[in-house]
Parts: structure tokens; sequence; C-alpha cells
């Protein structure tokens, strides 16, 4: 199902080059409120079962993504929200004074990691608070003991579907385009872009970890391409972040929280790419 994007703005005559350009820099909805829920027809929801167990759900009505977590992708939530808390080093409280819980937190807990803190250092909290979620005699043994083949990069991909959904949302295991083996994973509408709503985000807390983490946990090369347009991404294991990284080049939301801005050129939260 294609994401519909949110317009800030409509003109009566715009060119179908500018029409594409606003939907990739306009931010996915990631809530809708109780009229607009009740407002949506039953036939237009597509309910997907997804996570550890398959034991949470994605409700997609429109333009809007509802989730409901299982109990087991919920610990997994509570667990690395811990983990990211050590870093930022403080108690967070929901605009009512409430600390928020769950996947809300943890986007909060992201928003905060970014302040007085540069991309590079971003980038490496993250990828400690992921690698810290397997023990590290495993880590060690797993790139000790297994050489880097197809069958890795295919049970890398069922590991990511089974274990990880819980971060990105629903998804499913699809062909590597390279020479077919199955070893790339969809995810439907990542599940963390559409609700940090920010491309250097979408970059810096998952992109650029979630790389590190396979290279560096499993010795695996992973690499990940988020879709802007519609909020997909594909990530493919076996294979190379890009020498030249689009994700690199893309412009931050019109709707971004964070007043990245709406200019043609790269979000300027992005940083500069790293070298593998």
């Amino acid at each position: 199902m294609r994401v519909r994007f949110a317009s800030t703005s409509t003109r009566a005559h715009t060119s179908a080059r500018e029409e594409r350009r606003c939907d990739r820099r306009a931010a996915p909805v990631a809530r809708a409120s109780a009229s607009e829920t009740s407002s949506s027809s039953s036939s237009s929801a597509e309910t997907v079962r997804f996570g550890i167990l398959r034991g949470s759900s994605a409700t997609y009505r429109d333009d809007v993504t509802e989730y409901e977590d299982g109990v087991l992708d919920a610990v997994a939530i509570e667990l690395f929200n811990a983990k990211l808390n050590a870093v930022v080093g403080a108690r967070e409280e929901g605009e009512d004074g409430e600390r928020l819980r769950g996947f809300a937190r943890l986007v909060r807990l992201a928003d905060k990691l970014s302040d007085g803190r540069g991309v590079v250092e971003q980038r490496d909290a993250v990828t400690r608070a992921l690698l810290s979620i397997i023990p590290a005699p495993v880590r060690w043994a797993f790139k000790r003991l297994i050489e880097p083949a197809t069958w890795v990069d295919e049970m890398n991909a069922k590991v990511t579907r089974e274990a990880f959904a819980w971060l990105v949302g629903p998804c499913e295991i699809v062909p590597r385009e390279s020479d077919g083996a199955m070893a790339s994973v969809k995810l439907k509408k990542c599940r963390y872009l559409e609700q940090c709503g920010c491309a250097a985000s979408c970059t810096n807390f998952c992109k650029i970890p979630t790389q590190r983490f396979f290279k560096e946990a499993f010795g695996v090369d992973a690499r990940l391409d988020p879709n802007h347009e519609d909020g997909s991404c594909m990530m493919t294991f076996g294979v190379k972040p890009d020498v030249v990284d689009a994700a690199f080049a893309a412009p931050c939301y019109a709707t971004c929280a964070k007043s990245c801005g709406t200019s043609d050129e790269p979000c300027h939260r992005l940083g500069k790419q790293p070298e593998f």
C-alpha cells in the first residue's frame, strides 16, 4: 500500500515534477485522532500481524498507521529505551507532565539524543545501544566461527523480520537484487521514519547505526535504502553501503518538527557520509 503524505499547501496549477517534490518533502502522519479514525471506513483499513511471535499489529488507514505492540515487542522496546536513556541521562517527560512510554518514548529519546551532540556522536551512541542488546561473547563467537556466506545473509534477513520488527514495523523477506538470494527485507512503511518525520533522524538514528550493528555484531555487510517518497525501506544483507549514498542528498520534510527546512538541498542535519 502506498503511503499518502500530508501536504502543507496546495496549488491549482502545480507541475508533475513539483508534485513529486512536494510528496518527497512531506512527512507521513503517525497517528490519527479519534474523529479521523472513526470517519475511516472499515473497507479501507488493512491490519498486518508482525513482530516477535507475530504478537503485534499494524493497521493502515489511508495515510495513518495505528500500532498495537504485543507483550514481547513491548519488552524489546522498553529494553532499547533503557539503553537510550542511559546515553541521554535524563528522565523524559511528555507534554502533559507524564512520563512517555513505549514507542513514543523511543522517538522522544532519539530527539533528545541529538541535543548537544554532533552526528558522529549520535551515530556512535545508537550503535552502542544496539550492540548492547546482543551479549559480547555471542558477537565474538559469531564473527570468529562463521564465515560470510549467502546462507548467513539469508539468516540475518530472517532474524530482522522475526526479532527487530518492533523498531521498523511490518516487513517481508524478498529476493536480493544481485542474485535472487532471499537476503533482502522490505519494510512496508518504516515505523520510526513515519513517527520521527525527519530525513536526518532516519539516517543518523536508524540507517547508519543499523548498518554498523550488523557489521560489528555479526561481520555481515548491510545496506539500508529508505524511500522518502512512500516511507518504505529496503534492507539488503551481503551488500556494502553505496560509496555515494543517496540518503545524504535527501531534503527534509515540510512537516519536520525540527525545523530542518524545505529546500531542495540536503537536510543540514544529515552530516557527512561515513566511510565503511
